[in-house]
């Protein structure tokens, strides 16, 4: 596991975890299963119960996945699992320093890593059903090049490389992109969260930096 790693799922977790900090949030607990965040809300009931199964609100939940759930939210603690990104937390979480980012803040969390001076950083994209999601791709090709663009002798991976070519080329249309090109967001818009899409692809609205501490994700800003 690198030094810094940064966990992206920008459909829709992550977004929404960058939106409920911004908002207010006291801490994001992240977890995998539906099972343990049920346990986790029968011992804490104050805190509210996030996420989704199948990009819809778990019936018993308080909150669902969309960023426009987590506008309300100040002071509560946040319990939270969804299909893809709170997984890929669970898989970073043994990293030195594990930070939590989305189009909504990718600037500053590109800046935090760069004021960092480490010496490796891993960049993972949660996907969808354990395959390539193309918003995550272009999100770590946008980091990608807020990194590049200000540190010196940064030595990308190959992947990395295609990340960055992707969003160069993309990165001007994303929410077009993202409603229209990418299987994830089109199936998002045909459940009905077009919007959701749409501000997911909102480049910069929050400088934010979600960082992952003992279980939790909270606010670490700039």
């Amino acid at each position: 596991m690198p030094d810094i790693a940064i966990a992206i799922d920008v459909l829709r977790a992550t977004s929404s975890m960058v939106v409920a900090l911004a908002r207010g949030a006291k801490a994001i607990i992240p977890v995998s299963a539906l099972e343990k965040a049920r346990e986790l809300k029968a011992q804490n009931p104050d805190a509210l119960l996030g996420g989704e199964r199948e990009s819809l609100k778990p019936q018993d939940f308080d909150l669902g996945n969309s960023p426009f759930d987590y506008e309300q939210v100040k002071g509560k603690e946040i319990i939270m699992t969804t299909s893809n990104g709170t997984k890929l937390i669970e898989r970073m979480k043994k990293a030195r320093q594990l930070y939590i980012s989305s189009f909504l803040n990718v600037k500053s969390v590109a800046e935090k890593v760069i004021v960092s001076g480490c010496d490796a950083i891993g960049i993972g994209c949660a996907g969808n059903r354990g395959k390539l999601a193309l918003e995550d791709v272009l999100c770590a090709g946008a980091l990608i090049k807020n990194i590049t663009s200000t540190a010196k002798k940064v030595e990308l991976t190959d992947s990395a490389v295609v990340a960055l070519n992707e969003y160069m080329m993309l990165g001007k249309e994303l929410e077009r992109v993202l409603k229209t090109v990418a299987s994830h967001g089109k199936a998002l818009v045909r459940k009905g969260f077009g919007k959701d899409v749409a501000f997911c692809a909102k480049i910069d609205m929050f400088s934010i930096v979600p960082v992952y501490i003992e279980g939790k994700v909270v606010r670490n800003g700039l």
